[in-house]
Parts: C-alpha cells; sequence; structure tokens
C-alpha cells in the first residue's frame, strides 16, 4: 500500500504520538490544579479531633452486601467494632438465602451484637448483581424504625479509619453525598500486582478527586466509604424508582452521577488524624493477575459502557447537555472513559517503541512528538512515585516505576475483555445482563477483637 510522503510505520507513530499527547496533556493539566491549588489533606490536631468527638453524633447506617464472604465477614465486623471511635451506627448486612456460610456468620454477628448488626437477607438467591442486595438492604432499614442521618456503602473486607464516621458527622449536614479516600492496606515490595493498587489509589485519591472537587466535576463513589444522605436517597427514588442500578456492575459510580445530576451537594473528605495518617477507608486488593484482570474488567464495563449506554455520551439522556454549565460534567466522563483508548494506545506504543529505537529512519516527522511524548510520560511518572511514596514509602515509590508497564497489561486487557464481554452479553433495555463477577477477599490481621 502506497502512503504519500510515508511509509505506513511513519503513520502508525503519528497517530499514536497524538493520541498519547493528548492524554498525556490531560493529566499534565490535572497536575497543574493539583500544584497551583496546593491541595493536600486537612490536618487536623489531637485538640480538634476531641472537640470533634463531643459534637452530637448523626445516625449512620453501614450497609454490607455480602457474597460469599464467609471469610472475612466475621474479622471484618469485629475488628471494626473494636476500633471504630464512633456510637450512633449500626451494620445492615446483606447475605443471600443460598449462601449458609455467610448466613450463618451473619447470624452469629447479630446475636453477640444486637444493638450493631442487623441482618437482610435478599428476596433473591445470588448472586444476583451488588446493586440488587443493596436495594435489599436499603428497603430493610426503611422499614426498620432505623432513620439515618446517613447510609454508608462498605464492604465485607474494609478497614475502616476510627475516627472515618466522626469525620463525616462533623462534615456538615448540608451534604447529600459524602466520599472518603481509599487505599490498599501495605503488601511487600515484591508483590507485583497488589503494588500496582498501592500506586494508581494514591494518585487517584491524593490528586485526582481532589482536583475534580475544586474544578466542581461530579465526585464517583469509590464503591465504600461512601455516605449518601437518607433525602437525596429518598429523591432518587421518588424520581427513579429504584436508588442502585441492578443492570450497571459500578452501581456506586451510576448513582454519584445521577447525585451530581440533580444537583446533589458532594464533598470529597480529605483530612488527617493527629498522627498524620489519612482518614481512609484500606482494604487489599487482588494480588494475582487474573483477578486483577477480572476486577478492573468489571469497573471498565460498568463505567466506560454500561453507564454510557445509559445516558449517553454526554452523561445525559436530555438536550439540556449541551450547556456551558456541563462542562465539569462532560470532562469528568471523558477522563473517566479515557481507559478504552488510552492504555492501549500506550501498551501499542511500548511495543513498537523498540522498532523506532532500531529504525529511527522510520519515525520521521513522529520522532518530535516522540520527544514530548517521553518528557511528559516522565513527569508522570514522577507523580505517580511521589504519592505512592506519600502513603507507603520510598521503597514502592521507586517499584512505581516498573509497574507502571504492568498496571498498563493489566488495564488494557481488562478493557479488551470489557468490550468482549458487554457486547457478547444478553440484551435488556439499555443495558447489557452481566451477574455479580465478584473477586476473593482478604482481611488483615490486626489483633483479638
Amino acid at each position: 500500500m502506497f502512503f504519500p510522503g510515508g511509509n505506513l510505520l511513519e503513520y502508525i507513530y503519528i497517530i499514536l504520538g497524538a493520541l498519547f499527547l493528548l492524554g498525556a496533556f490531560d493529566d499534565l493539566f490535572m497536575d497543574t490544579v493539583h500544584w497551583v491549588k496546593r491541595l493536600r489533606p486537612l490536618k487536623i490536631t489531637a485538640d480538634q479531633w476531641k472537640i470533634l468527638r463531643r459534637f452530637p453524633e448523626k445516625r449512620l447506617a453501614i450497609m454490607i452486601p455480602a457474597w460469599q464472604e464467609s471469610s472475612v465477614l466475621e474479622a471484618m465486623v469485629k475488628t471494626n467494632l473494636r476500633r471504630i471511635r464512633y456510637r450512633n451506627y449500626k451494620w445492615f448486612i446483606g447475605v443471600y438465602p443460598n449462601d449458609p456460610e455467610t448466613l450463618r456468620i451473619a447470624y452469629d454477628l447479630r446475636a453477640r451484637f444486637p444493638e450493631k448488626v442487623e441482618v437482610v437477607v435478599t428476596d433473591r438467591p445470588g448472586p444476583t448483581s451488588k446493586a440488587h442486595c443493596l436495594n435489599c438492604i436499603y428497603r430493610k432499614i426503611t422499614r426498620s424504625g432505623f432513620f439515618p442521618d446517613f447510609l454508608a456503602i462498605h464492604d465485607a473486607e474494609d478497614v475502616i479509619h476510627p475516627d472515618a464516621f466522626t469525620a463525616v458527622s462533623a462534615s456538615g449536614k448540608d451534604f447529600d453525598f459524602v466520599q472518603l479516600p481509599i487505599f490498599s492496606l501495605p503488601v511487600p515490595v515484591n508483590d507485583w500486582v497488589s503494588g500496582t493498587y498501592l500506586d494508581e489509589f494514591a494518585e487517584i485519591h491524593l490528586r485526582e478527586i481532589p482536583v475534580r472537587k475544586v474544578l466542581g466535576m461530579p465526585i464517583p463513589s469509590a464503591g465504600v466509604g461512601t455516605f449518601f444522605s437518607r433525602d437525596i436517597l429518598q429523591e432518587i427514588e421518588r424520581r427513579h424508582g429504584y436508588v442502585f442500578d441492578e443492570g450497571n456492575l459500578t452501581e456506586d459510580y451510576e448513582i454519584s452521577l445521577r447525585i451530581s445530576r440533580l444537583g446533589g451537594k458532594q464533598e470529597f473528605l480529605l483530612v488527617e488524624d493527629e498522627k498524620g495518617e489519612v482518614v481512609a477507608t484500606r482494604e487489599y486488593f487482588p494480588h494475582e493477575f487474573k483477578r486483577s484482570v477480572r476486577q478492573k474488567t468489571r469497573w471498565t464495563t460498568g463505567i466506560a459502557l454500561q453507564t454510557t449506554a445509559k445516558w449517553k455520551a454526554f452523561g445525559t439522556m436530555t438536550r439540556r447537555a449541551f450547556s456551558l454549565k456541563n462542562v465539569p460534567l462532560w470532562y469528568a466522563l471523558f477522563r473517566d472513559r479515557k481507559s478504552l483508548w488510552s492504555n492501549p494506545t500506550l501498551a501499542l506504543a511500548w511495543g513498537l517503541f523498540p522498532v523506532g529505537l532500531l529504525n529511527p529512519s522510520s519515525l520521521g516527522p513522529s520522532a518530535i512528538l516522540l520527544k514530548i511524548n517521553l518528557g511528559l510520560f516522565t513527569i508522570r511518572l514522577f507523580q505517580r512515585a511521589r504519592f505512592c511514596t506519600r502513603l507507603y514509602g520510598w521503597k514502592h515509590g521507586i517499584m512505581s516505576f516498573p509497574r507502571v508497564l504492568l498496571s498498563n497489561l493489566i488495564n488494557t486487557m481488562a478493557g479488551f475483555k470489557a468490550l468482549f464481554q458487554y457486547f457478547s452479553a444478553p440484551r435488556k433495555k439499555t443495558n447489557r445482563e452481566i451477574v455479580w463477577d465478584k473477586t476473593d477477599h482478604r482481611f488483615p490481621d490486626l489483633g483479638a477483637a
């Protein structure tokens, strides 16, 4: 095939370079806002925490959807009951009638802690979707006589900061949605797959979400450590006839966008305790390659495909989308869906990079793009290392450099798998029906409860 003024490889380099440059400038903009605004966790002193703990406590209902969580549920509830410095809350554990081991543990916890634990048995056997389990829990809460100010989502493997509930309760009564950071629990330096989560979540919750907050962009739910006001969930149910979207694998992300579209007041709570530790939810993430791909496939399917199918490209089903006030929403959606093309672009660039080194003449005009992109990519690497070092120390900070290759491979495979899974699944209305494909969970040994 003839390509005027160049060859096929040169044109491929130019296309890849342009796509990479778009993504790199996008990230550079976020870095610049973070630096100019000096976005850091708010330090709260020991004396200030004492004052906050004396504030009247808002009533919190903690929803825990649990499908096949018998290995971690008991340890999670008992450990967090011991650690949390807060009183006015209650666990609502959603379990399935065909999951006898988890059901037995949940009932035992309720018998041991009747003031703190309630069990909700779903109306259908599992696995359904996580959203279905959450809807069952929500209905039980509304009929239980326990009228919470906030309803929160947590998973059965979460380690909750002792002052997390205090921080949310004291943050202000006018918020409809409050998200706390989520980070990976520390892992050995040689745990490469789990290490990618250290890098990614440190960057997301120390840079990405704080910048979104100051730019007025929607704040996405992280799936755990998410608090909803009772009023906003009632309004969502009134308008849509349901609370959590049972046709979406990332029901947490979808509902956070709906809250934003309704004009709900969102908050990302980034604070430190008196020891300098970020008040956040921490958990172990998959440490095996296949499980990591499976988990990120679920995230990509829900965020980039199912939510887009329902709310269209501009995040709304109405013509009012074409308004300047929706620019922050559009930018958020662009970044949320960016992984579908940015990760394959980077993976392909890595594959072709050695060819360019061995045959520089094949680069042509794209050599300039290559130099610019290498410079921007270097900035990206150091930024990721900086945030990782902030939470986990310099050894993990250094390891974040080679781990970016593994992270890119996992995310690329997840993107392709999400596309295949989504378009090969049965169709129902605007969504593809895919059941809850959860990963196995671990819980750390934090001492006897």
